[in-house]
């Protein structure tokens, strides 16, 4: 007597697809879905996934827009929490969103905010400290893979929503001048957002990224005393 297959799911029969039955308990053989023995544990991959890609810090987890408080309802930071906000939903009229201040003035958790929004909405987006970006580019020259310079390099110019923290506090040499050009003209050709923080004001910053700066969208200055947010803890830690 021959045993039934052990399968897990009884719907697909393990092959993690099916053919999609019409309203009138037809099936359609010219499509497949994923079954949903599966569907929910692949949407998890995924996640994790573009998180890895994201390449946020540590503490980005905490960085959102419900957890952003406007301190003395400073209207500056009011017009960078729209805009920023705008800038996640995709509903922007702005292309770019630079926010220039001092430190501590909240720029940095708004532009994490944004990634994290589209991360929560399954979509790409790519965070870098500028300072740090072309290390990364250079250590690629002895990488290969997703590692190497040329991947690297790729994923700048090309992801639909780039985060550029820290603009203007990295080292001025030609090599570093030559790629920040290059990221900032290939993305204002192409029409790809982008999300600028930086510390300097106007002239502080060189003449092509300021006019490039300009031409993408709307700089926001936050004219606002420092302040410093508590360190949310996560619920797991309560």
């Amino acid at each position: 007597m021959n045993e039934k297959p052990d399968y897990k799911c009884s719907i697909c029969k393990d092959f993690h697809f099916l053919h999609p039955r019409e309203a009138d308990g037809s099936i359609d053989y010219t499509r497949t879905v994923v079954c949903r023995c599966v569907k929910e544990s692949w949407e998890e991959d995924k996640k994790r996934n573009i998180m890895r890609y994201c390449e946020l810090p540590p503490r980005a987890k905490y960085m959102t827009f419900e957890n952003f408080k406007n301190p003395r309802n400073n209207p500056d930071i009011a017009d960078a929490y729209a805009a920023c906000l705008a800038a996640a939903e995709g509903t922007s009229e702005d292309l770019w969103i630079t926010m220039a201040s001092g430190p501590g003035r909240g720029k940095t958790h708004l532009a994490v905010a944004v990634c994290n929004y589209r991360l929560s909405q399954g979509k790409l987006a790519k965070y870098t400290y500028v300072p740090l970006l072309m290390k990364e580019l250079k250590d690629g020259f002895s990488e290969t893979g997703d590692g190497s310079y040329k991947n690297r390099y790729d994923t700048f110019l090309n992801v639909p929503l780039l985060v550029m923290d820290d603009l203007g506090t990295e080292n001025p040499t030609r090599f570093v001048q030559e790629h920040l050009d290059t990221i900032f003209d290939y993305r204002l050709m192409h029409n790809l957002p982008m999300v600028i923080t930086t510390n300097c004001q106007g002239k502080e910053l060189p003449f092509r990224i300021l006019s490039r700066l300009k031409r993408g969208g709307k700089i926001i200055t936050i004219d606002a005393p420092e302040f410093k947010y508590k360190r949310l803890k996560d619920e797991s830690e309560n």
